[in-house]
């Protein structure tokens, strides 16, 4: 382990284990969010600009002087029904933030997004780094479900629009993944990149729960989640986590947690990073292409649509990812790879 950063005791390793979840507070170091508030906000005014340049936007509705906590959402909310295209292109922007391929976003002279750079370096924070290894050990793969999330304020998703998420039903990250990976240990941090409250939306956890193993859930709902029946989870066991801006929530994949609806006037943005140890199996070094119906799902990776990346490997640290252009470049190679051998939790 580092010796510059502590990772967690003894007993808060237990405490994890025990209980499913964890918070280490003031963790991430101010300047890492502030980069990444920062990117997030250079990529939102590149399209504005571009929205602008095309005569769908105007500068006064691109809020370019709004708080970046406020901004997302007043733009979202304010812009006239006959801007609608500009409120498509922008949710479909914000939504694919978390870098698959899915929308091109404006790069810099790298040829990735601003965003991947800064993403990358919260993603490697040694800090953080320190307390996923005393949980999973030394060498750390980094799972490819990440994402960054806008929760708009008093947002209702709706069929008109392209899908944008509000409130998250109860779910186990691992209901997700495929079924081979249950046995394994992946972490989720869950980061606010503003203060968490019950008001915006922070998440929800029922803590002890993740011992049960994975939980029935149920898809196909009006929010186009997995969810675990209420039936299955006990009446009023569930815990809000407010987190401060700094503090990082460490969740068990078989925990089950929620967010409901943002009731403030600030978008909460947030995002959660999955870790796990070198056994899992992933897809690095894989040739997307290899991924289709007639393999074995459980030969693939736990999410095989995304790309795992390396972030510490003691024996080969060449192949550590280490750079923004090739976190978005191993991205990249996955933006095609859209074959999934389906959820087990289908109607």
């Amino acid at each position: 382990m580092n010796n510059r950063h502590k990772g967690f005791s003894p007993s808060k390793q237990k405490s994890f284990a025990d209980h499913g979840w964890l918070v280490r507070r003031n963790l991430m170091s101010t300047n890492h969010l502030d980069a990444l508030a920062a990117a997030i906000t250079a990529q939102l005014d590149a399209e504005c600009e571009k929205l602008i340049a095309k005569g769908l936007l105007t500068r006064e509705e691109g809020c370019f002087e709004t708080p970046f906590d406020e901004r997302f959402g007043r733009l979202i909310h304010h812009l006239p029904a006959h801007r609608d295209k500009a409120r498509r292109i922008l949710l479909a922007a914000m939504q694919d933030l978390y870098l698959t391929g899915r929308y091109q976003h404006s790069s810099d002279q790298t040829g990735a997004p601003p965003v991947a750079e800064t993403l990358l370096h919260c993603i490697r924070h040694e800090p953080l780094l320190a307390c996923i290894e005393s949980l999973i050990g030394p060498d750390i793969i980094g799972s490819s479900t990440f994402r960054i999330r806008p929760k708009i304020p008093h947002w209702k998703p709706g069929d008109h629009l392209p899908y944008f998420p509000a409130a998250v039903p109860w779910h186990q990250d691992a209901g997700y993944m495929l079924p081979h990976c249950d046995k394994q240990m992946i972490v989720t941090c869950w980061i606010p990149l503003v203060d968490a409250t019950i008001e915006n939306g922070c998440l929800v956890v029922y803590p002890w729960q993740h011992k049960r193993g994975i939980l029935p859930h149920e898809s196909g709902g009006e929010a186009r989640y997995i969810e675990i029946p209420e039936a299955h989870l006990p009446e009023e066991k569930h815990k809000p986590v407010e987190m401060q801006r700094g503090d990082v929530l460490f969740l068990n994949n078989m925990t089950p947690h929620a967010s409901f609806d943002n009731t403030s006037e600030q978008t909460r943005w947030s995002m959660d990073i999955r870790y796990a140890g070198a056994d899992i199996p992933n897809n690095i070094d894989e040739d997307p292409s290899t991924c289709g119906p007639e393999r074995d799902p459980s030969t693939m990776a736990c999410a095989p649509t995304e790309a795992d990346f390396v972030i510490r490997d003691s024996a080969n640290p060449e192949r550590e990812v280490r750079s923004g252009e090739a976190f978005y470049n191993i991205r990249m190679r996955y933006a095609e790879q859209y074959y999934h051998p389906g959820l087990r939790f289908t109607n």
